[in-house]
């Protein structure tokens, strides 16, 4: 007698995150909306460079007043599954992103390695640099 066995088949799409992204492979710029105590709504642009450092520069949409833009330094953390930026100014909180993939940043809210329920208002995507290219 032959037994016959069937997998069942998982109808659910793959995300792939790159296994631990270096400053150097990761580096980019990444636009989106960003939400804050002081507004509901923000534009932000940020800039990852390969050296390791960042600038985040966030325009209000509530009162269309840019914010001064911050730097500090930037690292993978979580096993390659999010971003974390430490700013320059010592009093300041680190924020992180979870890598959704290599062109999607989700900011979290705690830690990276907590669900996010909702992430409107709070996503930004890799911009591309002109060519096509990212």
């Amino acid at each position: 007698m032959k037994w016959l066995f069937a997998l069942p088949v998982c109808s659910m799409p793959l995300v792939v995150v790159a296994a631990n992204p270096t400053p150097e492979a990761f580096a980019g710029q990444f636009f989106g909306t960003m939400t804050d105590r002081a507004c509901a709504s923000q534009d932000a642009l940020l800039s990852l460079q390969a050296d390791g450092h960042y600038t985040l520069q966030m325009h209000c949409q509530d009162d269309l007043q840019a914010t001064p833009a911050s730097r500090g330094r930037w690292s993978v953390t979580w096993n390659g599954t999010c971003v974390q930026l430490t700013p320059d100014d010592v009093p300041a909180q680190p924020l992180e992103f979870a890598i959704h993939d290599d062109d999607l940043l989700v900011q979290t809210t705690g830690s990276c390695i907590e669900p996010i329920e909702d992430p409107r208002g709070r996503t930004l995507r890799r911009a591309l640099d002109g060519t096509g290219n990212d």
